[in-house]
């Protein structure tokens, strides 16, 4: 299997993991992002298979940063809960997105062509900003419930 039909596989995987994780999002604002990461997904399958066929130049631009940062800002505590299995699908997410990080920069330097390697670094940056917004969605979900956890960081009223 070369570089191409591995790298459009682990496309297809994240796609589908992304849509899922959108169907049980526990706020519409998560499921916008699941859904623009399973987009983005989907556009680096399509990115691939040109590469593979050396048909087109590939350009990769993504919105989802910019409108995850919106969804973060309109994020209330108050009226967020927990679902059960929530925080773990979102770990998994990293790690699916740390599989393809992983593989992607392993293959960078045996790339022959520029446009080849300059396409899939293009993909990788992409990838790594997939990771930093789970990153700050776990971040976002956890934050209120470690605050409660770990009570003695909390600002305390003096008896």
């Amino acid at each position: 299997m070369d570089l191409f039909e591995v790298a459009i596989k682990l496309e297809q995987e994240g796609a589908q993991f992304y849509k899922e994780l959108a169907k049980k999002a526990p706020t519409e604002g998560f499921a916008t992002i699941f859904n623009m990461l399973a987009d983005d997904e989907k556009k680096h399958e399509s990115y691939f298979k040109a590469l593979q066929a050396r048909s087109a130049l590939v350009t990769v631009k993504s919105s989802v940063l910019e409108q995850a940062k919106q969804v973060f800002l309109a994020f209330n505590p108050e009226n967020f809960f927990i679902i059960d299995g929530q925080i773990p699908a979102y770990e998994e997410a990293l790690l699916v997105e740390k599989k393809s990080i992983d593989f992607y920069t392993a293959q960078l330097p045996s790339l022959e062509f520029e446009a080849e390697k300059k396409a899939l670094a293009l993909i990788l940056a992409e990838e790594k900003r997939h990771y930093a917004i789970l990153e700050e969605i776990i971040k976002l979900v956890t934050r209120p419930h470690r605050w409660v956890e770990n009570a003695e960081f909390g600002v305390r009223e003096e008896y």
